[in-house]
């Protein structure tokens, strides 16, 4: 066996600047990350009560929400072309500007102004969900860091995204407590202008291809290769009917715990939120430990989705048990942190560089409009049903795990019969 001490002084040094190298890009990425998702957290716990405090009905906030999904839904697939043409830095910095917009218009009562701040909200989403990760993606590959090492990232971001949310629920609640519901959204700027600063200072721009395409030519490319490509196209619907039961779970569990808590008590939002994330955190650990022991990213995926479609037939069974559904939501929030990594992973392997934004962005239409669908037939059904029907979905995506075929380039020694040399070369391996 060989040993690190039998390697060449030269190899030895290379391996140890590289892995130093990585640390620092992925330090960097991660803290950006970390930057740009506070400034999300910070905007969810006070949004439904800012409205309301300017004197809107149900059905207004029903109506600015629906703008919000709709936006990204329209809006996504331009975005995540512009950002594969432009540049994704670009894009990035993009988000840092449309995202503080948002923020601005809630300081205005006016109905028509927190319209647009939902409009530029939608947009800024689409951005933050497909761009950060594109450039991320782009970035390893080009500065030759191993295809491996890209699990460890998705790892951590998502582990660092349940930590960030629990400290922003904190600081939402802290600063809307002395100065206003407003407040969060104003804090929210202040991330954003610190993740634009790191990103204006460190990040370098790279790009879908070497030559940028016009943007229709960008979107209709990634709608022929969705297409022709079945691996592509299941790893979108993977991410499409998952994201739609999570977003859908995120409405159903406030008024599910509301109306089995007796009027004489009032949940503990904080605490739930904060174990919902604890519970995202511990997902992205366990990731860490499949990962670490090889095992196929597609297994995992269709074990989690398995796992996911379980803990939502749960509630439908039990609608009236807290503590059965207490922990059924949590079961539902750890499969979602196993799932950021592992379809992030799954992404970086099976879409291609040049359309990598665009594509995922194209996937979010369908997402967003079930999302909208079921605001508006949120009152029509029954909470039961509901999760029977999220539960549905999330086993559809279990399918298009199974038949995914997810393929990691590895670089292999092969010796020359004629010549007896060494040389390497690059080869396709499927999970």
């Amino acid at each position: 066996m060989s040993t690190l001490a039998d390697a060449p002084a030269g190899k030895v040094a290379s391996s140890f600047a590289n892995t130093a190298n990585f640390d620092s890009f992925k330090k960097n990425y991660l803290l950006v990350y970390s930057l740009v998702m506070m400034s999300d957290w910070l905007q969810g716990p006070y949004i439904y009560q800012l409205y309301r405090d300017y004197g809107y009905d149900l059905n207004d906030i029903a109506i600015l929400f629906i703008t919000g999904f709709l936006s990204s839904a329209v809006l996504g697939t331009v975005v995540g072309s512009i950002a594969d043409r432009v540049g994704r830095k670009t894009m990035c910095l993009a988000f840092c500007v449309v995202y503080t917009v948002s923020c601005l218009t809630k300081l205005s009562p006016a109905f028509s102004v927190l319209l647009l701040g939902r409009v530029t909200g939608g947009v800024a989403t689409s951005l933050l969900f497909s761009t950060f990760e594109a450039w991320m993606v782009s970035e390893h590959f080009s500065r030759g860091f191993k295809d491996s090492l890209l699990s460890d990232t998705f790892s951590w971001a998502t582990f660092l995204n349940g930590l960030v949310a629990i400290i922003s629920g904190v600081l939402a609640n802290f600063l809307a407590n002395i100065w206003g519901p407003v407040s969060p959204f104003m804090a929210s700027i202040v991330f954003q202008g610190a993740a634009a600063a790191v990103i204006s200072t460190t990040w370098s721009e790279n790009y879908g291809s070497e030559k940028p395409k016009a943007s229709s030519s960008s979107l209709k490319q990634a709608i022929s290769v969705i297409f022709n490509d079945s691996n592509i196209r299941s790893t979108g619907l993977m991410q499409t009917f998952f994201e739609s039961a999570m977003y859908t779970f995120v409405f159903l569990w406030s008024p599910v715990l509301e109306n089995i808590t007796p009027t004489s008590l009032s949940l503990p939002y904080g605490i739930i939120f904060a174990a919902f994330m604890v519970s995202i955190m511990i997902g992205s650990v366990i990731f860490r430990v499949l990962n670490a022991e090889r095992m196929s990213h597609k297994i995992i995926a269709r074990n989690l989705f398995l796992a996911a479609g379980v803990s939502l037939v749960i509630p439908a069974l039990f609608i009236q048990n807290a503590t059965i559904l207490f922990a059924a939501f949590n079961l539902f929030e750890l499969c979602c942190g196993i799932y950021y990594p592992t379809l992030g992973t799954i992404r970086s392997k099976v879409i291609p560089e040049e359309i990598r934004a665009t594509v995922m962005n194209i996937f979010r239409v369908p997402l967003n409009l079930i999302v909208v669908v079921t605001l508006l037939k949120v009152k029509d059904i029954s909470q039961s049903l509901l999760f029977v029907l999220c539960a549905a979905s999330v086993i559809v995506a279990a399918y298009y795990a199974t038949i995914v075929s997810v393929q990691t380039k590895d670089v292999v020694k092969i010796v020359d019969k004629d010549t007896t040399e060494m040389s390497s070369i690059a080869v396709a391996e499927d999970e």
